[in-house]
């Protein structure tokens, strides 16, 4: 879930291509540099490290974030770990822990940042990593390492199980990040990764950690994934799919892996990521290549062209269903907090700006020739304070 504006690809790095003299001078075009072995156990514990000049891992709006996620083949059982990122020169907090990983798992690596863009070098020869189509040409705040490999063999597992969606407050199917009432300008991106901060240094957010440092600052990574599985499914008594924590016992965890997995439980219309959603352009442009990059990084189903994934198409069903949808829950979203609260005072008006600029970002506007169906009332600080539903009433808010 980036920022509601439209995003401008940075300049990347590819494992056989060096940084750009550009991207090296660009502010909020991280540089993240992978350890040796990233998919074993020690490679998870080694800290990644953020490249000191255009980005601060203390910088709200710099932050970078990596998130692993473990399938057990012979028992089908997954396992979440988060790896740490910190800044260059410096040490952890405390040392992660390192994991116990089962013989013949499969890891898959997800990226995501609050910063406009993360590129990724490193040990990456060997780790399937995938930054976009090149060098030059990134998603922007999101990468993956091994994560083809990592749904491949998921898919082709005898032993696994996906749990049913269930229902929510209101006996309808619970939403999932591909449901049309929940996604964005650039669905399926970013993950549920937390650190804590105590100043200059970071470490896992476990209760024992927690415990030691007492005095620390916790932060996450601003995305589609957390908003569903920390936010709106507590709100509707809807349960996301978690696993294991493999940083602590008796914890369970969510991750963007298990989100999509579970999202192959959506009934049509189906969410996917369409040709112009910003991550997947290629200068502006819309890119089959690039598409079915990203698509393969959260197991979507590929395409031979891109009137597959269509547009317009994609903005008539976010028109027919998520209107009515986000309206539908209203009750149940003002009285929550807003995840980010310099754009929205409260949970259901972070989700009427969030639709509204969605619409002009994609460019629903201009191919369906009509405007948003949700408007919002600002105040003099640019938080949105009201959400007004096309030809629906206003619904009160909660004062501050």
């Amino acid at each position: 879930m980036t920022k509601l504006i439209s995003l401008t690809l940075i300049l990347s790095i590819s494992a056989l291509c060096s940084l750009p003299a550009d991207a090296q001078s660009t502010p909020g075009a991280c540089v993240l540099t992978v350890p040796k072995d990233p998919l074993s156990a020690k490679g998870l514990a080694t800290p990644y490290i953020l490249k000191k000049g255009n980005c601060d891992q203390t910088n709200p709006d710099q932050q970078v974030f990596v998130e692993a996620t473990v399938f057990d083949p012979a028992t089908g059982i997954f396992g979440v770990y988060q790896p740490l990122v910190i800044n260059e020169g410096t040490e952890p907090a405390i040392a992660p822990v390192v994991p116990t990983i089962p013989k013949g798992a499969i890891i898959g690596l997800w990226f995501g940042a609050n910063a406009n863009s993360v590129t990724l070098e490193g040990d990456l020869r060997h780790s399937d990593c995938v930054n976009g189509l090149s060098h030059t040409d990134i998603f922007g705040q999101v990468a993956f390492c091994n994560a083809n490999n990592f749904f491949k063999a998921v898919d082709t597992a005898s032993k696994v199980v996906i749990p049913p969606l269930g229902n929510d407050i209101h006996g309808q199917p619970c939403p999932t990040t591909r449901h049309f009432g929940i996604i964005d300008q650039d669905q399926s991106d970013n993950v549920i990764t937390t650190y804590l901060q105590q100043g200059n240094r970071f470490a896992q957010a476990t209760k024992k950690n927690r415990e030691h440092l007492k005095k620390f600052v916790e932060f996450s990574n601003g995305s589609d994934n957390a908003l569903v599985a920390e936010l709106i499914d507590p709100a509707i008594k809807c349960t996301p799919f978690k696993a294991p924590s493999l940083m602590e016992p008796n914890v369970l965890l969510g991750s963007m892996a298990l989100n999509e997995l579970h999202a192959s439980r959506q009934a049509a219309p189906v969410a996917l990521v369409p040709a112009s959603d910003p991550m997947v352009l290629s200068n502006g442009k819309p890119s089959l290549r690039k598409l079915n990059a990203y698509r393969r990084g959260v197991n979507q189903p590929l395409v031979h062209s891109l009137r597959q994934a269509s547009t317009k198409v994609y903005c008539q069903n976010f028109n027919k269903i998520a209107p009515r949808y986000i309206e539908g829950i209203a009750k149940q979203l003002v009285g929550r907090p807003s995840p980010d609260a310099a754009a929205a005072n409260n949970l259901l008006t972070f989700m009427g700006q969030r639709y509204a600029a969605s619409w002009t970002n994609l460019g629903c506007d201009k191919l369906l020739k009509i405007t948003s169906d949700i408007t919002v009332t600002v105040n003099k600080q640019g938080v949105a304070t009201e959400v007004h539903f096309h030809q629906s009433k206003p619904i009160k808010m909660k004062k501050d």
